[in-house]
């Protein structure tokens, strides 16, 4: 299957994009968040575009903590100087060589006679309760330069940071020298069932056992989507109890009780692999179809016996029709409304089963219930996929309005409906077709208040 088929994201380039994050994702050089995972890979390329980097510095210098894009400290420097500003970062160093201070400084390059600062002393980072940190014990003067680099170029030159001012160690995530995340396992109490230990139903922990608070949670641990995605496929796949624990261990390469010890990047790790499996369950119910329809064309006493022994193919059921239809809608093949439109939707499921299974397809109920179970997980890869891809285009949008100085929600709310000529009240309600309108128009500014307040009151002209 490739997104040609699939006419709500045909986008020059996705493709290849798609291509170019698998290929990239089996790479054990990568950042362990990032290994296997091409979904994480494909965000990463999004997001490096939206903030004018290649793909590599996104994938070594952007993180996600707690859906919060930050940087690290060399990442923010160089898009302070690809701004064509002026920064400079030294340390000062106590008479037997120990550093005591670091300062950073900038000149923007439209006003090179004034000079922003910010320094940082062990002092400092003693008062606001940093140095008790492992990173900082370990290596001070990084640290030191860090806070500087970073305060200093959200004083002097917050626009040209495109929405990431803050290293992962602001935001409190635990860091190494360079500023790279250290991914720690979350620590929880083992479910009780098989729903909680998979993440299918909400978890039910009893009063005697302790609970994790805000600070001993791992930032970057799989959200409840995740876990009841990978529950449900792990049930219909027929998981047990005993086997769940197993296989997420194999997956991720570590001792595992549950999704809920999961983090983010394995959860996606983990639902790539039984997307996999499928995809290898229909691929052997499609040569036992092959090998059925030979036999019966043969008429050797031997070979028709063995046919005629050989496992019952399970066609779809009624849950596996359910959800490959709600797929097919929010993957946009099946999103046509008005008159006419089951015609034409039951024309696009048909052509896209059909290019997916290679087989003509005149109806779902043809599907093997193996075949049925391969689509539903590609489905829910491009899900993923597509979601990835929405998500870096909204982060550009907001990276648009920061440069046009537009920060509050409201008013961001306020210029969109004005834009696209209709009330807005979350990005939630935003089609594609809406965030691709909203995009050439902030893009045409660039970064100019006078041309956006002129795209708006011309927008405002229209509608009277």
């Amino acid at each position: 299957m490739t997104v040609e088929t699939i006419p709500a994201v045909r986008n020059s380039g996705l493709v290849e994009r798609q291509d170019y994050a698998k290929a990239l994702a089996v790479s054990n050089l990568l950042p362990r968040q990032y290994q296997n995972n091409p979904g994480n890979v494909l965000y990463a390329i999004e997001f490096g575009q939206s903030i004018g980097v290649s793909t590599m510095a996104a994938i070594l210098g952007v993180h996600i903590i707690e859906g919060r894009a930050c940087a690290s400290a060399g990442l923010i420097s160089g898009l302070v100087r690809d701004a064509g500003h002026r920064l400079r970062v030294w340390v000062e160093r106590d008479d037997n060589g120990k550093a005591t201070k670091a300062v950073a400084t900038i000149m923007r390059k439209d006003d090179p006679d004034f000079e922003f600062r910010s320094e940082w002393t062990l002092a400092r980072a003693q008062a606001a309760k940093l140095t008790g940190k492992a990173v900082w014990q370990n290596y001070p003067e990084a640290m030191l330069k860090a806070r500087a680099t970073t305060e200093v170029a959200r004083e002097a030159c917050e626009e040209a940071l495109r929405g990431i001012g803050y290293t992962p160690e602001e935001l409190g995530a635990e860091v190494n020298e360079d500023g790279s995340v250290v991914i720690t396992d979350a620590r929880q109490s083992q479910g009780r069932s098989l729903g909680e230990a998979l993440g299918v139903t909400a978890e039910q922990v009893s009063t005697d056992e302790p609970r994790l608070s805000a600070a001993d949670a791992d930032p970057e641990g799989a959200t409840i989507t995740q876990r009841n995605a990978i529950g449900a496929a792990m049930v219909a796949q027929g998981h047990t109890r005993e086997s769940a624990p197993v296989y997420l261990s194999e997956v991720v390469g570590r001792p595992v009780k549950g999704t809920h010890e999961l983090t983010g990047a394995e959860a996606t790790q983990v639902m790539h692999a039984l997307n996999q499996d499928e995809r290898a369950r229909a691929d052997r119910s499609g040569q036992r179809l092959a090998q059925s329809s030979t036999n019966e064309d043969i008429q050797d006493a031997d070979l028709v016996e063995e046919a005629e022994s050989a496992e019952p193919i399970v066609m779809i059921s009624k849950v596996q029709l359910s959800e490959m239809h709600a797929l097919l809608r929010e993957c946009g093949v099946t999103n046509v409304t008005g008159k006419g439109s089951t015609a034409v939707n039951d024309e696009r499921r048909f052509a896209f089963l059909s290019d997916f299974l290679k087989r003509p397809i005149t109806s779902s109920s043809q599907l093997a219930h193996d075949e049925a179970g391969a689509v539903i997980a590609a489905l829910r890869e491009l899900r993923v996929e597509m979601e990835v891809e929405r998500n870096a285009r909204l982060t550009r949008v907001g990276s648009l309005f920061d440069e046009l100085g537009v920060v509050a929600v409201d008013d961001r709310l306020r210029d969109t409906s004005t834009v696209l000529r209709r009330t807005v009240t979350t990005p939630d309600t935003l089609t594609d077709a809406d965030i691709a309108l909203l995009l050439e128009r902030l893009e045409a500014t660039n970064g100019e208040i006078d041309l956006w307040s002129a795209i708006l009151d011309a927008s405002t002209a229209d509608q009277q």
